[in-house]
């Protein structure tokens, strides 16, 4: 990307420590669940590629999306859908 070029895109992010049954579990690998990469990480790794003006905004109804791909398995208490945003 060009300097002065911006980032925007919308993706699963971990805001906790995903338990040994969410990362094992294959419905949510393949569901973008278990390999959700933890927030701080994501921000240092934008930061290490040369982004700055980095925001990283929760969906306001993101529970509700989350929630409704795996009921009754509380995923929503380990990710969350973001809106990430940032420069070059």
């Amino acid at each position: 990307m060009k300097k002065g070029g911006r980032l925007s895109i919308s993706d699963v992010v971990a805001t906790a420590e995903l338990p040994a049954h969410i990362k094992a579990d294959l419905a949510m690998m393949s569901g973008c669940i278990a390999g959700a990469e933890y927030i701080d990480n994501i921000f240092s790794m934008l930061t290490e590629a040369g982004f700055s003006a980095i925001v990283m905004t929760p969906k306001d109804n993101s529970r509700d999306i989350i929630s409704s791909w795996q009921q009754d398995k509380n995923i929503e208490d380990y990710v969350a859908s973001f809106i990430i945003q940032a420069t070059k």
